[in-house]
């Protein structure tokens, strides 16, 4: 019998939906990704062909995550197993403490 994980992994490899949902289960925990401090200015927007759209609630949050955009991608596609990442968009606006979508 296989672990659950493997099976996941596996069905998220062959089919879009669960490619969709291991990606939204991924970044719900964007505290334990990023960090409390980058948590607590940003969240995450959308995913759109791999391009993660962040909201920050600060110009200088969004020139400092710009600055780390390769290291956070790096973060993101090793927790996903593979390389389902490509690209971050940062913008400016409002936050409520909450991971959107």
């Amino acid at each position: 019998m296989k672990p659950i994980g493997k099976l996941f992994e596996e069905l998220a490899g062959e089919n879009p939906l669960f490619s969709e949902l291991k990606t939204r289960m991924l970044l719900m925990d964007w505290i334990g990704l990023v960090g409390p401090v980058i948590a607590r200015h940003t969240a995450v927007e959308k995913v759109e062909n791999g391009i993660v759209h962040v909201v920050c609630d600060d110009s200088l949050w969004l020139t400092e995550l710009s600055l780390q955009k390769d290291r956070i991608l790096q973060i993101l596609n090793e927790k996903a197993g593979r390389k389902i990442f490509r690209d971050m968009v940062f913008r400016r606006g409002k936050i409520n403490g909450k991971v959107l979508g």
